[in-house]
């Protein structure tokens, strides 16, 4: 019997071999090179992604009060004063336009300010700056909330958290369910009256009322006391985060919608802000900036 491993004289065998198998191909040395420098790279960007993520804040919703927030008592210490001996005692107004809302902002200097109420002239030269300040009631048309007229108490009420004191010819604004400025107003022959609180502290504060309609508010922006309004109808909630967006520190809502209100520029001009047909309301009131 012959053996399988024997070799003939006439066979001839390759030693070395795969048997006849397939060859396996050696990989180039470049394509080690191409994939560490691939692989490295990679491990670069993901550490780079996960330090970056730790280092940025977490992503939250902007802060939002609401009117029925409770608010601790205490007396600001914020009172604002539109001094300034290199500015005209006139009116300044701005244009900017935040969240696709066109604010217009009055800022009144050198004046001295205070509440109205009945019908008020325009042409009065004194005036550089006046709007209409707190709500009427609809079914006798008296004022809505607390007011206070040179340190008279005309009526009472707590329906709005937001205030403005007006003392010694300095303005302070927030929001509160019971303030003590309204009795030092009263004791001090100051002023004070209440509506919608609208930012405070920098925070926007959420309102019931959702129509949308022309908004004008009193606020604290950049240290000094302004008036910003906005040229659409927009809702109340909109105004009052585009406020917050701006910059605005504290601001209370005013009358808005076409409510009575005008300035006068730094040449003497009667700039009117918007026009009322309740001019001649009995308790038709105004917030008003008169020449120091």
């Amino acid at each position: 019997m012959t053996k399988l491993n024997d070799i003939n004289d006439n066979e001839i065998r390759v030693i070395g071999g795969d048997g006849g198998g397939s060859v396996k191909k050696r990989i180039p040395w470049w394509v080690w090179v191409v994939a560490g420098i691939v692989a490295a790279s990679v491990a670069v960007w993901l550490l780079y992604q996960k330090t970056h993520r730790e280092e940025l804040p977490a992503q939250s919703e902007k802060p939002v009060l609401h009117a029925d927030t409770p608010i601790e008592t205490e007396v600001p210490d914020i009172w604002l004063d539109n001094t300034d001996a290199s500015l005209p005692c006139a009116t300044i107004k701005s244009d900017t336009l935040i969240d696709s809302i066109h604010l217009q902002i009055y800022t009144p200097y050198n004046a001295t300010p205070e509440l109205h109420v009945g019908s008020l002239s325009s042409k009065d030269p004194d005036i550089i700056l006046a709007t209409m300040a707190a709500d009427l009631r609809r079914d006798n048309g008296k004022i809505v909330g607390a007011f206070v007229l040179a340190g008279e108490p005309l009526s009472w009420g707590l329906s709005k958290k937001g205030y403005c004191a007006i003392i010694d010819g300095r303005v302070t604004i927030g929001m509160a369910e019971n303030s003590p400025l309204f009795e030092q107003a009263t004791e001090q022959g100051g002023y004070f009256f209440r509506q919608y609180p609208s930012v405070a502290n920098g925070v926007m504060v959420e309102n019931i009322p959702e129509n949308a309609s022309f908004r004008r508010a009193l606020c604290n922006f950049n240290g000094r006391l302004c008036i910003i309004g906005c040229t659409d109808r927009v809702l109340m909630n909109d105004f009052s985060q585009a406020l917050a967006h701006l910059g605005v520190s504290d601001a209370i809502l005013l009358v808005g919608g076409t409510a009575d209100g005008w300035y006068r520029d730094a040449e003497g001009n009667i700039c009117p802000i918007s026009t009322s047909t309740a001019r001649n309301a009995k308790y038709i009131n105004y917030i008003v900036f008169r020449k120091q």
